[in-house]
């Protein structure tokens, strides 16, 4: 795996091309499961089916689903191996769709439903960087890796323009003409078109060869081999709480909280009615959340071509810089509205700007290098279940966001639910550029060997 691509031949750079086309249509479905619920939140939230603290369980539920999808994450991926591990997740994926849609406004198929869809994003999230890091060579581990994120931001323009294509097609939520029947068949359509996708990555997965590295692990488990030396301590003595183990696991799980704790997830599942409060009215809601989604994408394809020349920390510090302009933007414009300006489309279009300049900067940073952190920091004994606690960690704190998000605002304000944000964002900042090692270029044993 140490070759370049220019030195394999066709066959193997065909391979490769797919590999990484496939594997980061997993990256898709993550997307999906973030941006469907934005899309078809308000035709929900109009036909009152729930109080608005039950809605935001509804919106936190995919991503509850996430914390539980990513426990057996690492043991699937050890017992099955890492491709029949994102086959399983693909299923998941499948089956949560008919369960959202056939609720009919039933709380509880709902949020059972939108819990499923988030397991498999659990699932797919720890084990997809995983499988391209061990697959790819060093040389292309960023930009392999980067399309997992490069996909998911194609998923969220996927949902995006759905919303748009809906709210064209049958009408705004909160237009007068609009009847309850229509609303709920605009909203199941939202979640309908998101199959899609899910069907073409089901049948693409069965081209996929197995992770070299779990083959190897397999093979050497079955000929009873123990990977010990003469004059290296066994391995039942290698403790797990050594500084080896504990800083990049540590390291890990603080930079995926702190990503999550930007709002990104979380927040973005609200982000068509955070429009609608700061004073765009309807589809023109809609039209802004395309718009930052798109830039989202185009960002991500350049933090993609950079991750490899610029380095993991570069683009983390001026990231998380960015993020923190950004979310204080937003957070500056709803404190105006909350103390007597009154919301238009001047001010609409306003949170609208500073939302991109949150989403540019986070596609640019966190966005790509967080799947990285997670796949190269955590040393070969460690990895499996090290990523599955670190992603249970970092959709913990995305969950939490989600789920109290209205109850959040109703007691504070937009304004301040931002800023509390963007202070967050000045601990990822910190741990970015302070105690973030440089991994470019290097293999994941020299990066293991870092951290001895």
């Amino acid at each position: 795996m140490g070759e370049t691509s220019g030195t394999l031949p066709a066959s193997a750079r065909r391979y490769t091309i797919y590999l990484m086309a496939m594997a980061g249509l997993g990256g898709l479905l993550y997307g999906i499961d973030v941006g469907a619920i934005a899309s078809a939140l308000p035709y929900i939230k109009a036909l009152n089916y729930f109080t608005e603290a039950r809605l935001s369980t509804v919106v936190g539920a995919v991503l509850f689903g996430s914390v539980i999808g990513s426990l057996p994450a690492g043991v699937f991926a050890e017992w099955l191996g890492r491709k029949k591990a994102i086959l399983i997740g693909s299923v998941v994926f499948l089956c949560s769709i008919p369960m959202i849609v056939f609720s009919d406004g039933n709380y509880s198929v709902m949020v059972a439903g939108r819990f499923v869809q988030g397991a498999s994003a659990g699932l797919l999230g720890v084990v997809i960087p995983m499988y391209l890091a061990e697959c790819l060579p060093p040389e292309s581990r960023g930009k392999g890796t980067g399309l997992f994120q490069l996909f998911l931001t194609i998923g969220l323009v996927f949902m995006a323009l759905v919303g748009v294509g809906v709210t064209k097609f049958f009408g705004a939520a909160d237009s007068a003409t609009l009847d309850a029947a229509t609303k709920a068949v605009a909203w199941k359509t939202v979640f309908w078109l998101s199959a899609i996708p899910g069907v073409v990555f089901l049948f693409g997965i069965f081209g996929l060869k197995e992770s070299p590295s779990w083959l190897k692990k397999r093979a050497d488990k079955a000929a009873g081999i123990v990977a010990e030396k003469a004059d290296a301590p066994v391995v039942h003595k290698d403790s797990l709480f050594q500084r080896k183990y504990i800083y990049p696991f540590c390291l890990a799980v603080v930079v995926l909280a702190c990503t999550q704790a930007t709002g990104i997830n979380s927040v973005l599942n609200y982000s068509v009615d955070i429009f609608n409060k700061s004073g765009l009215p309807g589809i023109v809601g809609n039209y802004a959340d395309a718009a930052i989604k798109i830039v989202n994408l185009v960002m991500t394809v350049v933090a993609v071509s950079l991750v490899d020349r610029k380095g993991r920390t570069f683009l983390l510090k001026m990231g998380t810089l960015g993020i923190i302009v950004g979310l204080a933007g937003v957070g500056g414009t709803f404190f105006a509205i909350e103390h007597g300006v009154v919301a238009s489309q001047l001010t609409g279009w306003l949170t609208a700007i500073f939302f991109m300049v949150f989403i540019a900067f986070y596609a640019s940073g966190p966005g790509v290098c967080v799947w990285l952190a997670l796949s190269e920091l955590m040393p070969e004994r460690i990895r499996a279940n090290g990523m599955a606690i670190a992603l249970l960690i970092n959709q913990g704190v995305s969950t939490t966001i989600a789920s109290v998000f209205y109850p959040w605002v109703n007691a504070v304000g937009y304004a301040w639910v931002f800023f509390t944000l963007a202070l967050c964002t000045v601990v990822y900042f910190v741990t970015a550029a302070f105690f973030m090692p440089e991994t470019k270029g290097k293999t994941l044993e020299e990066i293991e060997e870092f951290f001895k």
